[in-house]
């Protein structure tokens, strides 16, 4: 077996992994989970596939330098990241939304009611920057790594940028949600090196669910 003659698909895991699962499922792609079930790399002989399961900030890294041929990848972290990639198809799944959220009890309720040089906790920190710009704001961004909610109730941040997909975490912390930026979902992306060379075969195997 060689790796060369496989599509490499970059699969994330976390709140993309079950549709991701379902819509290779779809396609009769069997990424199912080996006898440990901790595997990172799967594959489908029958279809000359082989599966990374990989985070999904580094999907399109994964898929930019040539390391899988195409991913599953949330619109957000394309956006946030604007990797060199072609972006196939959105896969109208994983939808979610990256939110400006408040204290509850909060006076601002719009943007306009931001204060000047507000703080601004984050993981999105470039998403963050070009909505400051584009609303004419000043503001601090504060770049966080996890659990983005408790900045403002600590006091660390003003308001949050996040996603949100139920908004149940942010109801649970006493937040609200008073503009959205961005609404994401899955998208399809691939290698243009990849798809240039492999396109014929990439698309056998994906494109007639898809179109």
């Amino acid at each position: 077996m060689k790796d060369l003659d496989y599509i490499t698909i970059a699969i994330p895991k976390g709140y993309l992994h079950e549709g991701s699962y379902k819509y290779f499922s779809k396609i009769k792609v069997d990424f199912a989970p080996g006898e440990s079930g901790r595997e990172l790399i799967y594959y489908d002989k029958k279809n000359k596939v082989k599966g990374l399961l990989v985070r999904p900030s580094d999907v399109s890294v994964y898929v930019e330098h040539g390391s899988a041929d195409i991913g599953i990848v949330g619109l957000d972290v394309l956006e946030e990241q604007l990797p060199d990639v072609i972006r196939l198809k959105d896969l109208k799944f994983g939808k979610c939304k990256l939110v400006l959220a408040v204290r509850k009890d909060s006076n601002y309720k719009t943007t306009r009611d931001l204060p000047p040089n507000c703080k601004i906790g984050t993981k999105f920190t470039k998403l963050a920057n070009d909505f400051i710009h584009k609303n004419g704001l000043s503001a601090e961004i504060i770049k966080l790594y996890g659990s983005v909610e408790l900045a403002p109730l600590l006091g660390l941040s003003d308001v949050i940028v996040d996603l949100v997909a139920t908004g149940k975490t942010l109801k649970a912390n006493n937040l609200i949600a008073i503009e959205t930026i961005l609404e994401s979902s899955a998208i399809l992306i691939a290698n243009p090196v990849a798809y240039k060379f492999k396109r014929k075969i990439i698309d056998q195997l994906i494109m007639p669910s898809v179109l």
